[in-house]
């Protein structure tokens, strides 16, 4: 009796350590350079299981105060992760940036919002939450359960951009990179000029299929290679590992045999139901998340390819 007693405590201690573990959605950031940390999500779609905590943020400590590069999915993300940042410097945060529109990098939004912080993104960014995010965040409650969401609002940026730029916060210099419409309407990367660091956003996935449905892919893969030519020290994509510029060929290569297959299967006189099943890409099937975006990024580069030949042809 007294050894399953014992054993009994090991695993309770071992649970609840496990669930100190879990109760905050970001229990640990990663160092990339004085002052420039990343708070790395699980490379998969929301779910109850990961709290929808899938995509990646950035903290950036200046001179003056913290900088916040994408809010989270929820009230709750951005208030661990502004616990996060407490843990790393007494200085407020006197901005926050939306890279892109996607769910899990914007409805941190409306917390900040209440605190005073001021949100930047690009003004297209800021049109599209204004859009879509009711039905969103709706989903998400859906998926994730109304408590998980409890407090959770959309709120658009408060400050938008028209174009590349480089603002001065903080005392840090961070250059807005921007290339039109590329992985999605108003998408940015910021360029930390000090350290050298990226946060790429929705511009870069790495080790998964990206979410190319908003994407026009020629403006993207130009993006690709202006981000590679700048040389930065590290990049933060907005899925996936810290990473180098050399993991850029991997998310080339998708995007590239992606256009090339749905203009063949376009040619060949194939309709939209069918192209999703005559477009596979066996090379990159073992890839996370192929089997939920594949299918979608053909369909709706097809669509793209189709009305671009209407206007042409009118």
């Amino acid at each position: 009796m007294p050894l399953l007693r014992g054993a009994g405590a090991c695993g309770v201690l071992a649970w609840a350590l496990q669930a100190q573990a879990q109760e905050s959605r970001v229990p640990s950031v990663q160092q990339l350079a004085p002052g420039v940390y990343a708070a790395i999500g699980q490379n998969s779609e929301p779910e109850p299981r990961n709290r929808g905590v899938v995509g990646n943020q950035g903290i950036i400590i200046g001179r003056d105060g913290v900088i916040l590069i994408d809010t989270g999915t929820s009230a709750r993300h951005v208030s661990d992760l502004v616990a996060a940042v407490g843990r790393l410097t007494s200085k407020p945060i006197v901005l926050a940036i939306n890279t892109h529109q996607n769910p899990a990098f914007v409805f941190g939004n409306g917390t900040l919002a209440l605190q005073g912080v001021p949100i930047l993104a690009h003004h297209d960014v800021a049109a599209l939450i204004a859009q879509r995010c009711q039905k969103c965040l709706k989903k998400l409650i859906d998926i994730l359960g109304a408590d998980e969401m409890d407090g959770t609002r959309v709120t658009v940026p408060t400050q938008t951009l028209d174009g590349a730029t480089t603002i001065d916060v903080a005392g840090r210099k961070l250059d807005i990179l921007y290339y039109g419409h590329s992985s999605s309407p108003g998408s940015i990367g910021v360029l930390d000029r000090e350290s050298g660091v990226l946060f790429a956003g929705g511009l870069v996935s790495i080790g998964r299929i990206p979410d190319a449905k908003d994407a026009h892919i020629a403006e993207w893969l130009a993006a690709l290679q202006d981000i590679k030519a700048r040389r930065p020290s590290r990049i933060v994509p907005g899925e996936g590992p810290v990473s180098s510029v050399t993991e850029l060929a991997d998310l080339s290569g998708y995007l590239t045999a992606l256009e090339d297959i749905v203009k063949n299967t376009f040619k060949a006189g194939i309709s939209l139901g069918k192209a999703g099943e005559s477009s596979q890409l066996p090379q990159f099937q073992q890839w996370p998340l192929y089997q939920t975006f594949h299918n979608r990024n053909v369909e709706h580069q097809y669509l793209q390819l189709e009305r671009r030949i209407l206007n042409e042809q009118s």
